[in-house]
């Protein structure tokens, strides 16, 4: 009996893999846009659709997007809806109050574990971090201008706007800084070679 709850176990997680393995993360939802911006009102408006093959539930909050902060603090907001279920295909319109428009910040989805799978040891949980900017014209793209030797190099946002990184194949460092954020970008001696 043992063996056979075992192997049903090893199933189900080698169905979770290839489910994952096969399914990147983005496929669980298609979202539009996944930048957002408040409007006028400081709302920020967007659409999901399930591409999972099962019945899923969701939460959404709103968080502060600060440099080197750890576990991001969520911020008091009006978010409709705030708890939402979505059936394979589904759609849902997300809406957020963003009040403190002098600030960055994420609106996180995320997967809320169905309480069978949990049971079974299967609390695996889908994530999106969408960012919320403050101008319409960020993130501004910015080509880093750093030495063609191998090393780390400190790199600073020193715009008053929030930066998409371009990086070449052989540089590699995060995507998005915010004004006054730093970073290391890394040139191995690998990819410095080609």
């Amino acid at each position: 009996m043992d063996r056979l709850i075992s192997s049903s176990r090893v199933l189900a997680l080698l169905s979770l893999a290839h489910f994952l393995l096969g399914n990147p993360a983005h496929s669980a939802l298609g979202i539009t846009p996944p930048q957002l911006l408040p409007d006028e009102a400081g709302i920020v408006v967007t659409e999901v659709q399930s591409s999972t093959p099962n019945a899923s539930r969701w939460s959404v909050r709103l968080v502060n997007w600060t440099p080197g902060a750890g576990e991001p603090t969520p911020v008091a907001s009006d978010i409709s809806p705030r708890f939402f279920s979505l059936a394979p295909g589904a759609r849902q319109i997300i809406r957020a109050k963003v009040r403190d428009r002098g600030a960055y910040h994420r609106l996180i989805i995320e997967q809320v574990p169905d309480p069978e799978a949990v049971a079974q040891g299967l609390a695996f949980r889908f994530r999106f971090s969408l960012p919320i900017y403050r101008q319409p014209q960020e993130p501004l793209a910015l080509s880093p201008n750093l030495p063609s030797a191998a090393g780390c190099y400190p790199f600073k946002n020193s715009q008053s706007l929030a930066v998409r990184l371009v990086l070449s194949k052989d540089l590699l460092g995060p995507n998005t800084l915010l004004p006054g954020e730093s970073a290391e970008l890394c040139r191995t001696a690998q990819t410095a070679k080609n």
